[in-house]
């Protein structure tokens, strides 16, 4: 069981690297593509590492049987047919689900492949006082929280004896609810909380309050 917060009038439940709001399951920032992308680059990426995302995808659905499944954005890093395919056989290995992609920066195929990945797509969606996106919104109404993606958050953690390490986050300032990325080798962007956001950090596949 992660770590259950209130947000409006909503209980929502941190896992690792996603949420759960009643039965809707959102995630973030796959870039799924990505290992392969840096291996064309000649970086020295485990060919292992590229299925990795998948496989925890697959995890988390055969866990949580969630009925809806939104992605804030960037579901492909750099799409090519092999990731598509590989991705529909996901997909269709869950006809009750129902998938859908909240358009990032890096979705830029069109709607009509992405539906035969049986993913609709939108620029965002509201679900009561919380309206989801791909990138934070500014100048909400005071009683709209927007969840979104993009940022790849991360939080700096200090040990006793002062070691550290940076690790995801989810980032809650004012209305603005970051999650992390769900792809592993996305990167970090380093996260400076001010007295009233709350931090959540990932270490271990544990999710607890840092700050």
């Amino acid at each position: 069981m992660g770590l259950i917060i209130e947000m409006t009038d909503k209980e929502i439940r941190l896992e690792n690297r996603y949420l759960m709001l009643d039965k809707t399951l959102i995630l973030s920032d796959l870039h799924l593509g990505k290992t392969l992308h840096f291996r064309k680059a000649g970086l020295a990426i485990p060919a292992a590492a590229r299925d990795a995302d998948q496989s925890e995808l697959i995890r988390i659905l055969l866990m949580e049987k969630p009925e809806t499944v939104l992605v804030l954005g960037d579901l492909f890093h750099s799409a090519s047919n092999r990731e598509c395919e590989e991705l529909a056989m996901i997909t269709s290995q869950f006809p009750s689900i129902h998938f859908e992609l909240i358009m990032g920066n890096h979705d830029i195929l069109s709607p009509e492949v992405y539906r035969s990945m049986d993913f609709e797509t939108s620029s965002n969606r509201s679900m009561g006082n919380i309206l989801l996106t791909h990138e934070p919104i500014l100048d909400l109404d005071p009683k709209i929280i927007n969840i979104h993606g993009h940022i790849h958050p991360g939080i700096r953690l200090v040990g006793l004896g002062r070691q550290s390490m940076l690790v995801p986050c989810f980032f809650w300032t004012k209305q603005s609810f970051c999650l992390p990325a769900f792809g592993a080798l996305t990167g970090l962007m380093r996260q400076k909380p001010k007295k009233a956001d709350k931090v959540y950090g990932l270490l271990e596949g544990e999710v607890s309050q840092v700050f």
